[in-house]
C-alpha cells in the first residue's frame, strides 16, 4: 500500500528523486471543511497540488536530460513547488517509495494542461523510454481558501 507522508512538484521531481538537496531544488494546514456542491467560482479558487513518488533508477541522465528541462515548462503553466526531497517519515502505511515532489498549481485543469502539453509529454516519453525511473505520480483537488484568510 501506497502512502503520502507529507501534504499538498518536474524540476524539483526530478531533481529531489536525483538525489538533489531539497534546499537547491527549492531556491531555483488548512482545517477540513464540509463538502458542499461545487460552483463555477468554486472551481476556479480551487488550487491542485502535483505529488510525485519514486526512485531513480539512472541520475545523471534523469538530472540531464529530465530535470534540467523542466523548470520552463512548470513555469509555463504555474506550477510552484512544494517540498522535495528523501527525508521523510512513515506514519502509517508501507511508504514504497524513496523520494517525493509536491507542486501547487492554480487549479486542476493547469495540472492537465502541464501533464498534456507537448514539452512535457516529449519529456515524460524519454523518461519512460529511457527506464530512467519508476513514479507514481497523483494530482490533487484542494480546497479553496476561506475567504476570510491568505490564499493557500
Amino acid at each position: 500500500m501506497k502512502t503520502l507522508v507529507a501534504a499538498g512538484v518536474g524540476f524539483v521531481a526530478g531533481a529531489a528523486l536525483a538525489g538533489v538537496g531539497a534546499a537547491q531544488i527549492l531556491s531555483a494546514s488548512a482545517e477540513p471543511r464540509p463538502a458542499t456542491e461545487p460552483t463555477a467560482n468554486d472551481a476556479a479558487a480551487k488550487p491542485a497540488y502535483l505529488v510525485v513518488l519514486g526512485e531513480v533508477l539512472d541520475q545523471e541522465k534523469f538530472a540531464r536530460e529530465y530535470v534540467a528541462k523542466l523548470p520552463p515548462i512548470y513555469a509555463k503553466h504555474g506550477g510552484v513547488y512544494l517540498a522535495a526531497g528523501r527525508n521523510f517519515e512513515v506514519l502509517e502505511g508501507e511508504g514504497e517509495f524513496k523520494s517525493f515532489v509536491i507542486s501547487k498549481w492554480p487549479s486542476m485543469d493547469a495540472v492537465r494542461s502541464f501533464w498534456t502539453s507537448p514539452e512535457y509529454d516529449a519529456l515524460r516519453r524519454a523518461r519512460i523510454d529511457g527506464n530512467w525511473g519508476r513514479f507514481d505520480v497523483y494530482a490533487l483537488e484542494g480546497l479553496p481558501a476561506p475567504p476570510d484568510s491568505p490564499a493557500r
